[in-house]
């Protein structure tokens, strides 16, 4: 399965226009989101925490790993973290909205402000969206 010319497209201009996003202003307590306008598409942009559990040996207590979704309609989205950028597209789900990536090695999986995602074979399962 290949993805379509036009959505690696944007994706590469997502990615090359990252920096040119404003912040709405959101009301106390509502998710942190910025919007971008890429070509006329509107990309909106959610930021996920996601809580990793260290043992005892590594070092004690919780971590958090950051992510950023970025969605360009109810089709396709965007996950973004410090590695890369992994473009997603809808697939089917019993409850929620999830994407994956062509390979299936990215996916992302939310459910009100709750998430799972997994990256590179290393699944996330405490994540939720960033409030301010």
């Amino acid at each position: 399965m290949t993805c379509s010319k036009s959505f690696l497209l944007t994706a590469f201009s997502i990615a090359l226009l990252a920096g040119c996003t404003t912040v709405e202003e959101p009301s106390t307590s509502e998710n942190i989101a910025t919007t971008t306008l890429v070509d006329g598409v509107k990309v909106t942009s959610v930021a996920y925490t996601c809580r990793i559990e260290q043992s005892e040996s590594e070092s004690q207590g919780k971590f958090e790993k950051p992510f950023l979704i970025e969605y360009t309609g109810q089709e396709q989205a965007m996950l973004v973290e410090r590695s890369g950028s992994y473009p997603l597209i809808r697939v089917e789900s019993a409850s929620g909205s999830k994407y994956a990536s062509v390979d299936g090695m990215q996916t992302f999986w939310e459910k009100g402000d709750r998430a799972t995602i997994t990256l590179n074979h290393e699944t996330f399962t405490d994540c939720f969206q960033v409030k301010e």
